[in-house]
């Protein structure tokens, strides 16, 4: 049996960008490393999905039940259907996965594996530790006054089963929210992390907003995070390449197909202006790669 997984959480909602993202994951990783697929949601088709989802190597599991014990009384009280279960689940997985995973590589269903997972599989994680990369957010701050923030994105982790502080961060919000800054789990992991966070290169979580300031060769997982999204067309500042293989997704089985959820018309022209508007800005300004946003790919004492 494997001892490291790649594991993923979704919903209905969100499933068929995760699906995408669990195919490139098993596609860049390990046979030694599992990759699955939790839904925190019953999928009318869920045995038809699930072995079409085995023929290519991914573990599709109905994590419903599992995942209502270990957080349905905040759904019902903190969530309030603001915050979806599958958003929270990263902190109770070594509650839900079997047990003989010790190495969790958790991911956000909005990423995009775009080369070899090797050297992060191969980092071992000491227990009570885990690795993350910067959050958008600091990165930003980083580029706009050099100053250097350990504050951390909590859609892509590496952390070792024994001492996995997810615990502790459910605590924290379910006493104190507002010490997460709306954040959710990601503000309560970074306010209880302390020593144990060990910080990675953002090589392995690079913020989509970024895209035009790097050369996409230096890159392993891209996160897109906040709208809009590339399963919905191609916006700035990503190519049509990063859209195109959800579309062939959808080409590839009608199950993945009618996963699908797109978005309005409206929006979608909204976006397109502000894409364009976006292009024109950067062909003006002729941005290349930023050295400080490669520094952050390849400076510092970075685990991996």
């Amino acid at each position: 049996m494997n001892n490291q997984c790649v594991v993923y959480v979704t919903d209905v909602e969100y499933s068929f960008p995760t699906i995408l993202s669990a195919l490139q994951a098993r596609k860049f990783a390990s046979p030694a490393t599992d990759v699955c697929v939790l839904m925190s949601e019953h999928l009318d088709n869920f045995e038809e999905l699930k072995a079409l989802l085995a023929t290519s190597g991914v573990d599709l599991i109905d994590a419903t039940e599992a995942l209502q014990d270990s957080l349905g009384k905040l759904d019902g009280s903190h969530f309030q259907g603001r915050i979806s279960v599958s958003t929270m689940a990263k902190l109770v997985l070594c509650e839900i996965l079997p047990v003989n995973y010790t190495q969790i590589i958790y991911l956000d269903g909005d990423t995009q594996i775009v080369s070899d997972l090797g050297r992060l599989e191969n980092a071992t994680v000491p227990e009570g530790r885990f690795f993350a990369a910067r959050d958008y957010t600091a990165i930003h701050d980083f580029l706009d006054t050099g100053k250097s923030s350990y504050y951390f994105n909590a859609g892509v982790l590496k952390f070792h089963r024994n001492g996995w502080i997810g615990q502790e961060a459910l605590e924290l919000f379910a006493k104190n929210p507002e010490a997460c800054e709306g954040k959710h789990d990601q503000g309560a992991l970074n306010y209880v992390c302390g020593s144990s966070l060990i910080l990675v290169s953002n090589r392995w979580n690079f913020p989509k907003q970024f895209l035009h300031l790097v050369n996409m060769s230096s890159l392993s997982i891209v996160h897109y995070m906040a709208h809009p999204k590339p399963w919905h067309g191609t916006f700035f500042p990503w190519t049509d390449r990063e859209s195109q293989v959800y579309v062939d997704l959808r080409k590839a089985h009608p199950i993945y197909s009618a996963l699908y959820r797109g978005i309005s018309f409206d929006r979608k022209m909204l976006y397109k202006y502000r894409s364009i508007r976006a292009r024109i800005e950067h062909a003006i300004e002729k941005d290349g790669p930023h050295p400080r946003v490669q520094s952050l790919l390849v400076g510092g004492d970075y685990a991996v």
